[in-house]
C-alpha cells in the first residue's frame, strides 16, 4: 500500500476511535453549552449546507477543516456577518498566513451578540426597567500543516468567554482535522474532531443569595452561595468527501457531503455542490438534514465572485439559509488574499 493511503487511514482511525465517545442522540438536546461554537463562519461552506469538511481552504478552513488551510500559499483576511436567529447576530474576522515550510498559521474572532434585554426578578415579573446585555465571544489560534504530498494536518485552540449580565463562564476547545487528496479529479476526504475541551461553568455575584434565618434579630441574615450546573461543549466528529466530476475549459463542478456524529443531539447529514464559471463565478447549493425533531436547518443557497484588484484576490460571497421557524438567514463575508 502507498505510503500516503496508509498514513491517510492510520490518521483516520485515530480520529475515528475517539468520536464513538461522543455519539449522542434526541435524549441529550439540549445538554452542551457554548453553541456558538458550532455556528458557521464562512458563507460559501454554509450555502454548500456546511458539507465542506473536504472542501474548504483558506480562513473558510479554520472552521470546517483546519487542515484544508495547508495548502494556502498566501497570506488571507476575511470577515463576515450574518443575521442569525431571534435578534442574534454573528461577526467574525480571520486570518491566515504561510510561512513557508513551517506551515500556515492563523487567528480568528467570532462574537456572538444578542443586543439588550429586559431584567426581570420574583418582585417584579413584568420588568425593573434596567437591561442587561449578553456576550459570546471566541478566541482562536490555529495552524495547518502538509504532511506529504497527499496529507494534510490541522488543529485550532480557542479560548471561549461568556457573559449573560454579571455572570461570566471561560473554557477552552480544540479541533483537529486531516485531508487527504487521492490526486484523482479533485477527489478529496475529510475526518475533524470539534470543540472538545472541558465542562464550562457559569460563576458571578448573583450567584450570593441572602437567606432568611427565621431569627427576628437585626443583621442575623446570611448570605449563602449558590452554584450553576457545568455543562459540555457541543463536541462532534466529521467524515466528509469531495469530488469534481466536471473540470471543463472555463467550467468546473465540485459536489461534496458530510455525515456529523454529534455527542448533544441526533446526527446530521450534509450535502453540496458548487459551480464555478471562469474562477470568478460561482454558483452555490446545499442541504443539511438530521431525523432530528423541530430540526433547524434545510436548504441553503448562494453565490461568489472572485476578481483580482491591483495584485490582490478579491472575494465577496452571500449565503442565503433556511432557519427553521425563525426568519431565512443571510449571510456575507469578504475575502482579501495577497
Amino acid at each position: 500500500m502507498h505510503k500516503s493511503v496508509k498514513l491517510a487511514a492510520i490518521l483516520g482511525v485515530i480520529l475515528i476511535l475517539p468520536a464513538q465517545a461522543l455519539a449522542g442522540g434526541s435524549e441529550r438536546i439540549g445538554t452542551a453549552g457554548a453553541l456558538e461554537l458550532v455556528i458557521p463562519t464562512d458563507a460559501r461552506g454554509a450555502a454548500m449546507g456546511g458539507s465542506v469538511v473536504a472542501a474548504s481552504e483558506g480562513t473558510d478552513a479554520w472552521f470546517w477543516n483546519p487542515a484544508g488551510a495547508a495548502s494556502l500559499g498566501a497570506t488571507e483576511i476575511s470577515a463576515s456577518h450574518r443575521e442569525y436567529i431571534a435578534g442574534i447576530s454573528l461577526d467574525n474576522v480571520s486570518l491566515a498566513r504561510s510561512v513557508g515550510s513551517i506551515g500556515v498559521i492563523g487567528l480568528s474572532l467570532k462574537a456572538l451578540s444578542m443586543g439588550d434585554e429586559p431584567v426581570y426578578t420574583t418582585q417584579q415579573p413584568e420588568g425593573t426597567g434596567e437591561y442587561f446585555s449578553s456576550s459570546f465571544v471566541v478566541l482562536g489560534l490555529s495552524y495547518a500543516r502538509t504532511i506529504t504530498d497527499q496529507v494534510d494536518f490541522g488543529i485550532n485552540g480557542q479560548y471561549i468567554a461568556e457573559k449573560i449580565f454579571r455572570e461570566t463562564a471561560y473554557g477552552v476547545a480544540f479541533d483537529m482535522g486531516f485531508l487527504y487528496r487521492p490526486s484523482y479529479r479533485g477527489l478529496s476526504f475529510g475526518v475533524v474532531v470539534k470543540n472538545y475541551g472541558p465542562k464550562m461553568k457559569f460563576d458571578g455575584p448573583d450567584f450570593d443569595k441572602e437567606v432568611d434565618t427565621g431569627s427576628d434579630t437585626e443583621g442575623d441574615g446570611h448570605v449563602g452561595r449558590t452554584e450553576s450546573a457545568s455543562f459540555e461543549l457541543p463536541s462532534y466528529f466529521q467524515f466528509g468527501v469531495a469530488w469534481d466530476p466536471l473540470v471543463q475549459d472555463k467550467h468546473r463542478v465540485t459536489v461534496s457531503g458530510a455525515f456529523q456524529s454529534n455527542n448533544f443531539s441526533e446526527d446530521e447529514f450534509r450535502m453540496g455542490s458548487e459551480w464555478a464559471i471562469s474562477e470568478q463565478v460561482f454558483l452555490r447549493g446545499g442541504y443539511s438534514g438530521s431525523s432530528q425533531r423541530d430540526y433547524l436547518y434545510g436548504f441553503s443557497g448562494g453565490a461568489g465572485l472572485r476578481l483580482s484588484l491591483g495584485g490582490t484576490l478579491t472575494m465577496l460571497d452571500y449565503t442565503w439559509s433556511e432557519a427553521g421557524a425563525f426568519e431565512n438567514n443571510h449571510f456575507f463575508s469578504l475575502k482579501l488574499r495577497f
